[in-house]
Formats: C-alpha cells, sequence, structure tokens
C-alpha cells in the first residue's frame, strides 16, 4: 500500500542535521558498512553519531569500550549510542513528565509493561522519534551534524518505518497524532533522510534487497543507494586458473583454484542481476582481515561516494 504523504513541504527547526538508515538482511555486514560510513563524515569534520538500534552492543567489542544510551565518543567527531525502543520511550516519557520517579513507577507498573509489551509499534515510534529528534528539535538536545543508524534487518525494518505512518493514520488529532506526521515528513525527505541497502553477491541477500529497494519506493517513494559488500577481486579469469592447474603436478592447487573460480563466476552472476534489477549500485571489496576496526577503515575508504 503506498503512503498518503502530507505536508512534504513542511520546514524543521534544524535541517542542516542529515540522517542516514542502514540495513539489509541478516549476516550481510550492515554493521561494518553502518560504521564505515560514520567514519567517512567523521572525517570530514562532522560531527557524527552513529546508532545502534536493539538491546545489546556489537559496537563494544570491535571499539573495546562500554556503549550506552548516551553517547560514546570514540575520536575525533565520532560517537557511538546503542538506542532500544523501551530506553527511547522511558526518555520520551521523562520528556513529558520531567520527573524521574513518576516515570520509573510507569515503567515498574505491570499493566503498563504488559501493555508496552503488546504494543510494539510503540516502541519502534519511540525509536524513531529519537532518531528524528534532532531535526525536529523536540525533546533532549541531539547536536550532531549526521546520525547514521545501523538500522533493523529487512522485515523489521519495514515495521519500524512503518510505525509513525500507521499511528499518522490512526489518531487525527493531539500531540501523538502531530508528532507522528512529524517523523514521518521527516523519513520521507530525500534531502534528509538517506537509506542504504547492504547486500552480498549472493541470490538470498541480492534477492531480498532488490524486493526491498521497490518496498521502499512504493511504500515511502524513497529512492536507496545498494551497496553489495564483500566482492572478491581476484584478478585472474578462467584462463589464469588453468594455467595454476597446469603447472602444479601434484594437482594440490586444483580444490582451491576450482573453489575461487565458482565464486567468481558466482558472484558475477548475481552482480548482473543486481545490474539489471537496478538502475546503479555500489560494490565493497572483501577485506581479509579478522580485525573489525582494520576492515571498517578499509570499507571508508571505498565509501567516499557517500
Amino acid at each position: 500500500m503506498t503512503s498518503v504523504k502530507v505536508g512534504k513541504g513542511m520546514q524543521f527547526p534544524n535541517e542542516a542535521q542529515k540522517i542516514t538508515m542502514v540495513t539489509g538482511k541478516g549476516g550481510v555486514g550492515k554493521s561494518t558498512v553502518a560504521a564505515g560510513i560514520a567514519e567517512v563524515y567523521a572525517k570530514r569534520g562532522l560531527k557524527t553519531l552513529l546508532v545502534e538500534l536493539g538491546e545489546h552492543s556489537y559496537y563494544q567489542y570491535v571499539y573495546q569500550t562500554p556503549i550506552h544510551y548516551e553517547p560514546t565518543q570514540i575520536s575525533n567527531n565520532f560517537h557511538i549510542s546503542l538506542w532500544s525502543g523501551e530506553s527511547a520511550l522511558r526518555e520520551y516519557v521523562y520528556h513529558l513528565l520531567k520527573v524521574r520517579k513518576i516515570v520509573d513507577l510507569f515503567f515498574d507498573n505491570k499493566i503498563m509493561r504488559t501493555f508496552i509489551r503488546a504494543a510494539p509499534a510503540l516502541k519502534e515510534l519511540a525509536v524513531l522519534g529519537k532518531i528524528t529528534s534532532g531535526i525536529r528539535q523536540w525533546g533532549p538536545p541531539l547536536e550532531f551534524d549526521r546520525i547514521v543508524v545501523d538500522a533493523f534487518s529487512t522485515g523489521h525494518f519495514l515495521a519500524l518505518l512503518q510505525a509513525p505512518i500507521g499511528m499518522a493514520d490512526l489518531i487525527e488529532s493531539g500531540p501523538m497524532g502531530e508528532q507522528s506526521r512529524r517523523i514521518r515528513d521527516v523519513i520521507e525527505r530525500a534531502d534528509l533522510c538517506q537509506y542504504v541497502i547492504v547486500t552480498l553477491p549472493e541470490e538470498l541477500p541480492a534477492s531480498e534487497a532488490i524486493e526491498l529497494n521497490a518496498d521502499l519506493k512504493s511504500r515511502y517513494g524513497v529512492n536507496a543507494s545498494i551497496i553489495c559488500n564483500r566482492v572478491y577481486e581476484a584478478g585472474l579469469n578462467r584462463d589464469d586458473f588453468l594455467q595454476i592447474k597446469r603447472s602444479d603436478p601434484s594437482n594440490s592447487s586444483d580444490a582451491f583454484a576450482e573453489f575461487v573460480l565458482n565464486t567468481i563466476q558466482s558472484q558475477a552472476r548475481q552482480l548482473k542481476e543486481l545490474e539489471r534489477a537496478l538502475k546503479e549500485f555500489h560494490v565493497l571489496p572483501l577485506v581479509f582481515s579478522d580485525a573489525s576496526q582494520t576492515v571498517i577503515e578499509m570499507l571508508s575508504q571505498k565509501l567516499n561516494w557517500v
């Protein structure tokens, strides 16, 4: 269903701030790519916040430092936060009530906790409200030039975007409906909110990325940037591999050469499929390192187009 776009000319207090949402099928390396994008912005002198969505932090292992709700500075201009639905909702309620003890009573109440668990869209709305709060300048200050979101995987990501749209349709008046409409207007404006879909040169991730890209266009009028991650660049063709096999009398390299050749041929087919389905996409190489910070640094050097 295509959403009805209302108030597309709406102006916001801080349109200088920009949001980048990074999503994709689980296991494609979206967290690494999101960190690479954040590092690119930080190196350009833009004060950047990398936001991790969820209850547990991946980046605390990458950067060897605790990551919490409040921003943790990693390096010059580069900060990371971990935002869960409940933490964002708790902050929202505190902003309204102003008294911490009342907020604690609210969330400790069994009836309210049951209500919150039964209404997942409420948490998603709170998260998206927090992400867009700096542009809207509603709630606690979010003083960053760039917000890069390591968002949920494909299906949950669509549910996240649907939350303010569903709430805006459900509630026609009052502060909740108004806030939902303003959140929706931010996420549907290409000059304020950019979308990146990460995939791999493999059939399932590639087909899911193509489908997600089509969904974002039809539902929200969004044009996402597609990144095909971990592309193996051997620099060799079939004749080169045949030469390797002929030069090894023991045939010990046969299995490896065949594996690499099959991998390159398979990814070439998937890259052609992506090229056929999409107008354009970007490629990131497979980085041979088990050090996450090294991988992020090397990918950031290839992400100069963001």
